[in-house]
């Protein structure tokens, strides 16, 4: 309600939105919006916390502090450049060069330790509520388990990697999305099978590695597996006038 407070008394009235990014859309999500990220990510950022700090009182601040848990959170695990850190002035967008980065520490003990405080203090609050009731006072387990489940995984292989010599990591290039493209076609081949079998999916697996290497190749698209044999003009074009 902070966040919706916010928007209609300052940001959809105001001809200078202190939140230019916040539009109808981020307050009124839809079942097809709630998957966005880019919804998420700019609720959930400096700027958002900065209006909220301005315009309110303390009221609000447990809000903040949420706010910029997560926008700190999305900064160290989007890093995708060497050089939008310094662009930026934002430390947080700078490659991993360092196993002793303090936003690793950051992540694995403040970040996470601010979800075990907030579970630690729901279950000594003095009320009448069963675990089911306290459950919803705090985010989801499941919300919880892929938070953990990424802060840990990612801050080890940037350990691992850069003790292996790497001489820096972009955090960006850490994701699911080709593994979830992958049995995103066995749902596809599987229809209204939600449960395959070990034999189901190796039966797809077996059809899609045949329909991929019999597939002929598209004479037109902005892509081609094969590019040695384009030629390369380096001549200079001519200037206009």
């Amino acid at each position: 309600m902070h966040l919706v407070r916010l928007f209609e008394e300052h940001c959809e009235q105001d001809i200078y939105s202190p939140c230019p990014k916040l539009s109808r859309p981020h307050i009124d999500l839809t079942a097809f919006s709630y998957m966005k990220v880019n919804l998420a990510a700019q609720i959930l950022s400096g700027t958002v916390a900065n209006a909220l700090e301005h315009f309110y009182d303390e009221s609000v601040s447990e809000t903040v502090c949420f706010i910029r848990h997560f926008n700190r959170f999305f900064d160290c695990l989007n890093v995708r450049s060497l050089f939008e850190g310094r662009n930026k002035r934002n430390p947080d967008l700078d490659p991993y060069t360092d196993v002793n980065d303090n936003r690793l520490e950051w992540l694995t003990t403040t970040f996470l330790g601010y979800f075990e405080e907030w579970r630690q203090n729901i279950e000594n609050r003095n009320i009448a509520a069963t675990a089911k009731q306290k459950a919803v006072m705090t985010l989801s387990r499941q919300t919880l388990d892929g938070l953990k489940i990424s802060v840990k995984s990612i801050t080890e292989c940037v350990k691992f990697m850069l003790g292996a010599g790497a001489e820096f990591i972009l955090a960006h290039h850490f994701n699911q999305d080709p593994l979830e493209q992958h049995f995103g076609h066995y749902r596809h081949k599987s229809g209204a099978n939600n449960n395959p079998t070990v034999y189901d999916v190796r039966n797809m697996m077996t059809t899609l590695r045949a329909v991929g290497s019999q597939a002929l190749q598209p004479r037109r698209g902005n892509i081609s597996v094969n590019r040695e044999n384009i030629p390369i003009d380096n001549t200079k074009l001519p200037r206009r006038r």
